[in-house]
């Protein structure tokens, strides 16, 4: 048991981090939607040509080799949702469902689990969220039959969910509620606008049978004497203005003045539209008992290993699993012996701590970045003029983020991201849209004009575990005079300060500093039914860590804050913690600090930041390229570090690439083998684009062809015997070209950290490497920048009122969870894996 990981495991159950698996040239934002070179399969359906539909056209933009992602439906010939700031008429419901060819019926569909939710239930009609099929109205086409209440029994008058697997129930239920979904697991969009223009537009969340198991999308099944993946259905249920029983809405003889009926009432359900989802293989996409290679790293690097998975182990080819692994933990595994033979990482390990007689070899992986992804929709006030009402719930397409800006909503600085106010931010804005200097760049943000007091963000989702990628962000704030003064204490151009106790940071640091974690009053709970009992909810309740990018991308599509609250427990006298409910569609302001792929796969734009030159540059293609050609050269040969302060006017700041090192000696033939032909299928087929399994996922960048060179290298010298190896990659033409580019800038130094007694043990220098790189000329570096490879990294202490009563329960999980123990696996599937991530087929 490796007690690094332990601790980090440890570290991220107490604070809360939601835990979830890991799942396996245009702006890398909402690029859900179907490139034609990537193979298009999206579709277009109309309404049935004799329905009251026939002239709503819907879209899908995707429905093949799909994941656990996010599709973009558009439509185009609706009548325009009313009123402008609701849904009384006119809207699309949307959901996942179940079931065989033709088709799935309503029962198999994946909808009512919003219908209790406070935020959106007073803005439609009655029974429009829920599943109950009988609305007191007369629906001559309804099959199902209303039975009474009997004794504790209610009355039985929805329709019932028929789980994938079970038996077909056999009549009416009494509860939208049920086993296998609920406001925190729908994918359900119940109420979708559409515009003065006829057209509408959004962004759903398919869900394979991982994140629903009521619908097994994608799990296996046979079907004609083979095993393929279950098939689902994303089904459009279109509403107008007339009701089940014929009656017209709004209308001058009746004060009804808005829908009240379910989608799954007979006659609403009549005019559907459907569309086929087909999804990749969740499960063994592998031979069962082929050879298997581990394969270690990082977070950046998971979509692509879990895409190039089942054509690697095509034809015989070995099975590799990757642990999901902080850099850092990484580098170190491979310098103490642990690392199975292949590990993933951004910077390399410092010359001075690796082996001197057993050289390293690097190959480049993959081209991708940092970013600021945000899923915001116009959200204006009753007082906005009527041409910013008609933008009421589209969300918002471009943001633009300077170094100081994202400093802030990094370090709790708007008075929002705290539990409660505190006179030190009594002068700061609420939220990073209410902030004068974000208003000044993004003045379509305004909030007179664009949104109501609902949602607001004053800060972003980011991950608790520590990345290179990280340490790259804050390398780009500190590389800015005004950031680098803000943090330091000097307030900004219109009187705002940065929080004191994150104030002075160590900079660049590889984690997200939460070090202020106010609480609120300890109140009664419910004074009512249990006068006495009290709770407190604090910071790390309502602005949690995420257990990884993936999990930050994720939420932030579904307007998940992963925000809790403390409440009255059933037993009525212990405090627990309460999901808060997700922000719903139309009505979203979260942010997170995600890698491209993963802001691409889950539909989020993403923001233009401010580079060195002076330009705002968004995550495309082109600036990710540029970004790369701006690399430095690192300590090590061969090996390039991302230049946050590069003065390309094109170059994406956030720049990173994903290496592959290993350590040829320590291999056997076989092992020498399998990772070879690993890295040539990286640096080769795995780098054509696409969605298709063995394709390198949207969102990733095409190496250039000097580093999917330097990778095929790499291969040879892995797959030859020791002896016969080259030590280096130094003689790579993209190594010799960058070596000699003139790109002469130097790291600042900080202090080292104290030697560990587990680094000592090991035989790892304590001597921490230089910082990330600055944009101050100077001589040409002789050693890598980056962070020390186990280095002493700050942890944002847990307040103890925060943790509740489920404090106990969560260690204990954290603990064993940590140790990767195969009893604890089946811990609802998520906990036990949170550290120990193994993509071994196409699980995403």
């Amino acid at each position: 048991m490796n007690p690094r990981r332990v601790m980090v495991g440890l570290l991220a159950m107490i604070l809360g981090a939601a835990v979830v698996s890991v799942l396996p040239s245009s702006p890398l934002a909402h690029a859900a939607a179907a490139d034609p070179a990537q193979g298009d399969s999206s579709v277009t359906m109309s309404g049935k040509p004799d329905g009251p539909f026939k002239d709503l056209k819907v879209t899908v933009s995707q429905t093949k080799n799909l994941i656990n992602q996010v599709v973009k439906v558009s439509w185009t010939g609706g009548q325009p949702t009313t009123p402008l700031t609701g849904f009384d008429i006119n809207y699309l419901q949307i959901m996942q469902c179940w079931g065989d060819d033709p088709g799935p019926d309503r029962t198999q569909c994946q909808f009512g689990g919003l219908s209790h939710t406070s935020a959106v239930g007073s803005i439609a009609g009655t029974y429009v969220l829920s599943r109950q099929f009988d609305s007191g109205l007369d629906d001559k086409k309804e099959t199902l039959k209303t039975v009474p209440a009997n004794g504790n029994v209610g009355t039985l008058d929805k329709v019932p969910f028929w789980a994938a697997g079970r038996d077909k129930p056999t009549g009416p239920v009494a509860r939208d509620d049920n086993d296998f979904f609920d406001s925190q697991v729908t994918n359900e969009i119940p109420l979708a606008r559409t515009h003065g223009d006829g057209t509408g537009e959004e962004f759903f969340e398919v869900e394979t049978v991982i994140q629903a198991a009521g619908l097994g999308c994608g799990e296996p099944v046979t079907v004609d004497g083979a095993i393929r993946p279950r098939s689902c259905w994303l089904v459009i249920v279109p509403r107008g203005n007339t009701e089940v029983d014929g009656t017209v809405r709004p209308s001058q003889t009746t004060s009804e003045f808005r829908l009240d009926s379910s989608p799954l009432s007979a006659t609403n359900w009549d005019n559907r539209i459907v569309f086929k989802l087909e999804f990749q293989l969740v499960g063994q996409a592998c031979p069962i008992g082929g050879a298997e290679r581990h394969v270690i790293g990082h977070e950046l690097a998971v979509d692509a290993v879990t895409s190039w998975q089942p054509k690697l182990c095509a034809d015989g080819g070995a099975l590799y699993s990757y642990n999901q692994l902080p850099d850092d933990v990484t580098r170190t595994d491979v310098l103490d012996g642990t690392s199975p033979g292949l590990a993933l990482v951004t910077n390399p390990i410092p010359p001075e701590q690796a082996p001197p007689d057993d050289p390293l070899i690097y190959a480049p992986i993959t081209l991708s970045g940092l970013a600021i992804a945000f899923n915001v929709d116009h959200q204006p006030p009753s007082t906005a003029t009527s041409d910013d009402l008609k933008l009421d719930g589209r969300p918002f397409q471009s943001m633009k983020l300077n170094p100081r800006l994202v400093a802030k909503l990094l370090t709790q600085s708007y008075q929002g991201a705290l539990q409660a106010p505190q006179d030190y931010l009594k002068n700061n804005p609420t939220s990073l849209i209410t902030d004068p200097e974000f208003l000044k760049l993004n003045a379509e943000y305004d909030p007179k004009r664009s949104f109501s007091t609902l949602y607001r963000p004053a800060d972003s989702l980011v991950q608790l575990n520590g990345s290179d990628v990280t340490s790259l962000l804050w390398s780009w704030v500190k590389a800015d005079r005004a950031a680098s003064d803000f943090l330091a204490g000097k307030p900004d151009d219109f009187g705002m300060v940065v929080n004191p106790n994150n104030k002075d940071l160590v900079l660049p640091t590889d984690t997200f500093p939460r070090n202020d974690q106010t609480c609120g009053p300890l109140t009664d709970l419910d004074p009512q039914s249990a006068p006495g009992v009290k709770g407190q909810t604090c910071t790390g309740d309502t602005h949690p860590f995420t257990a990884d990018m993936h999990d930050a991308g994720r939420s932030a599509s579904r307007g998940d804050t992963q925000a809790r609250t403390i409440v009255l427990g059933d037993d009525k006298k212990t405090p627990v913690a309460k999901k808060v409910e997700r922000q719903t569609a139309g009505r979203r302001a979260v942010l997170a600090v995600v890698d491209t792929a993963t802001a691409v796969r889950y539909g989020l734009p993403t923001a233009a930041l401010l580079n060195s030159a002076g330009e705002y540059v968004s995550p495309t293609e082109d600036s990710l390229l540029a970004g790369e050609r701006a690399m430095k050269p690192s300590g090590v040969p061969g090996v390039l570090v991302s230049d946050p302060g590069a003065k390309d006017p094109q170059a994406y700041p956030l720049t990173a690439l994903s290496y592959a090192v290993t350590e040829p000696s320590t291999l056997d033939a076989d092992a020498r083998k399998d990772y070879a032909a690993f890295l040539r299928y990286a640096g080769g087929p795995g780098q054509q684009p696409g969605a298709e399994p063995g394709q390198l996922p949207p969102g990733l960048v095409p190496l250039p062809d000097t580093l999917k060179a330097q990778t095929l290298t790499a291969a040879k010298m892995v797959a030859t015997p020791p002896a016969a190896a080259t030590p280096s990659l130094s003689t790579q033409p993209e190594a010799s070209a960058r070596a000699t580019a003139g790109n002469n800038t130097s790291p600042a130094t900080r202090p080292s950290p104290p030697a560990s007694p587990a680094k000592a043990a090991a035989g790892v220098s304590t001597t921490s490497p230089p910082a990330e790189p600055q944009p101050t000329a100077m001589p040409a570096p002789t050693v890598v920048n980056q962070q020390p490879v186990a280095g002493v990294r700050r942890t944002p202490a847990p307040s103890i009122p925060a943790l509740g009563g489920w404090f106990l329960a969560i260690l204990i999980a954290g603990v064993l969870a940590a140790t990767s123990s195969p009893a604890m696996r089946p811990l609802g599937g998520r906990v036990a894996r949170w550290l120990d991530k193994e993509v071994k087929t196409t699980e995403r």
